[in-house]
């Protein structure tokens, strides 16, 4: 169980895998916010609980103690870029799952002096079974 409010940027598959385990542990649902841009993936999350679900990114991340960017490489940097201003304000730790980006350059994209920290899970989190590297 984690006592923190936790925003996903991204809803897809590693992100739904990585909120089924977190729900499976007994984290408080409303602890956790999922932005993603796209409607039905949107209905998707609520399906599958009662995560809080937003369309746009900083209402998601608002209050939020960790964000994890959970979004395609070559979109990392624009989601970033528009939390920029919401990281420096809430100062949250970030995630990110995206494959090939350096901690570096997503730490520039969000304005610098941000708490970066790369992360590579699998799907088995749903399952409450993932590794991380």
């Amino acid at each position: 169980m984690i006592d923190a409010n936790i925003t996903f940027i991204g809803g897809g598959n590693m992100a739904r895998s990585l909120i089924g385990g977190l729900l499976a542990d007994g984290t408080d649902p409303q602890r956790i916010r999922v932005a993603d841009p796209d409607p039905g993936r949107r209905e998707g999350l609520t399906a599958q609980g009662p995560v809080r679900v937003f369309a746009d990114n900083a209402a998601a991340a608002a209050d939020a103690d960790a964000v994890v960017f959970a979004v395609k490489p070559q979109v990392l940097r624009a989601a970033a870029s528009q939390l920029a201003p919401v990281v420096h304000r809430e100062r949250p730790l970030v995630i990110s799952i995206a494959a090939g980006i350096r901690s570096a350059d997503l730490d520039r994209w969000l304005g610098g002096d941000a708490v970066v920290v790369r992360a590579m899970p699998n799907t088995p989190a749903l399952v409450r079974s993932g590794a991380t590297a």
